[in-house]
Order: structure tokens, then C-alpha cells, then sequence
């Protein structure tokens, strides 16, 4: 048998290469590649946030970190990971307990897309006692600890817009490049923090 399916004009052919173009230089457009462009599309994405931007976003890496053992930390060699930083001043009295616990929560809930996230408790002045770590390997440990300076980290332009102080806990929200974007106060709740994760997690490429 003769087979009698018509095939494809040129004018449809044209079509849908047009389409295509279109669809990869859109693409190429849309991709931020400096620091206005990533506000722009901070704004598109964040017409819905429960979070609080930060305007500009700041970066994690102009903090002087180092690992629990006195290491030097460098941020921009981390992996890529979206990061709810943690920062409080030891020892983890019940604000930081209790930020801890609700993103603890929070990170299980994510359930497929866990593993793209990773909470980073900032222990900011004397390092955490013995006690204490023994209690965080039991309950938290998936957690990653960091040290850093007190008084450092009040400078940090993202602490003095959320208006950081020893007594409080807020989370803040660091990309995959290192941008602290937004933030989370103890008036807010896990499911606040949820659904900005959610939202940020469907709209970054996963590797």
C-alpha cells in the first residue's frame, strides 16, 4: 500500500523553526547576567513572597567565616545549594532552638527536593560547648555548622536590614550563588517559609 499522509509544507516547516528560535533566544534573554537583571527577576518571582527581600541581595562570601575546627570557610567554593543560614550567638538558647526546629520541618516537607536545600547554623563568637554539638548530632544532623564574628556579622548589610540581634533567630534564604535573597523573622511560620522555598525551588535549574 501507497502511504497517502501529506507531508509538511515549507510554510510549516518555517513555523516551527520560528518557535524554537524564538523559545532559546527568549531563554537567553530572560537569563539574568548581572546584578539589575537578577533584582528584576528577584521582583518578577517575588510578587507572591511571605518572605522579606532584601534589595539589593547580599553576598554570604564577604563574611569571615571558617569551619567549627578554626578552617577558613570560602563560601563561593561550596556547592551549589540553596541554604537557610541560621545565624545565632552562642550558647543555642530557646530563639535559636526553636528556629532550628521549624526549619527542620520545613526541610522534611520539601520531601523530592530536600537534598537541594541545606541549613547552615552560624555560630556567631564562642564556639558551641560540648554539650550542646552532642544534642544538635542527635536532633539536627543533617546540620551544617559554620563560626563567624559577632560583630562582623552586625555589619553585614543583610543583618542590618532584618535588624539582627543576638536575641533573635531570623533564617535567611542564600542561592545557589551565594545571594542571601530574603528573609524569615520569628513572626513568621513554617508554612511562610515553605511556600517561598517552594516557589524559588520550581523556578532554579536543579544542577
Amino acid at each position: 500500500m501507497t502511504d497517502a499522509s501529506p507531508g509538511r509544507s515549507p510554510l510549516q516547516v518555517w513555523l516551527m523553526l520560528g518557535i524554537v528560535v524564538a523559545v532559546i533566544v527568549g531563554g537567553f534573554v530572560a537569563l539574568p547576567r548581572d546584578e539589575s537583571s537578577k533584582q528584576r527577576l528577584l521582583g518578577l518571582l517575588g510578587t507572591s513572597n511571605r518572605g522579606v527581600l532584601l534589595r539589593p541581595m547580599v553576598p554570604v562570601a564577604t563574611l569571615d567565616l571558617s569551619a567549627p575546627e578554626g578552617a577558613p570557610l570560602e563560601w563561593s567554593k561550596l556547592a551549589p545549594k540553596w541554604r537557610l543560614l541560621i545565624p545565632v550567638v552562642s550558647p543555642c538558647a530557646d530563639a535559636c532552638r526553636a528556629a532550628l526546629y521549624l526549619t527542620r520541618q520545613v526541610h522534611v516537607r520539601l520531601e523530592k527536593d530536600a537534598a537541594r536545600v541545606e541549613r547552615v547554623l552560624l555560630v556567631l563568637g564562642a564556639p558551641l560547648d560540648e554539650a550542646t554539638r552532642a544534642w544538635l548530632a542527635r536532633e539536627h544532623p543533617h546540620l551544617t555548622l559554620v563560626q563567624g564574628d559577632p560583630d562582623g556579622f552586625a555589619r553585614w548589610p543583610a543583618a542590618a536590614a532584618a535588624a539582627w540581634t543576638p536575641a533573635e533567630s531570623p533564617v535567611f534564604v542564600v542561592d545557589r550563588a551565594g545571594m542571601a535573597m530574603l528573609y524569615f523573622t520569628p513572626s513568621h511560620s513554617g508554612a511562610d517559609l515553605l511556600a517561598d522555598l517552594h516557589h524559588l525551588l520550581k523556578y532554579s535549574p536543579e544542577n
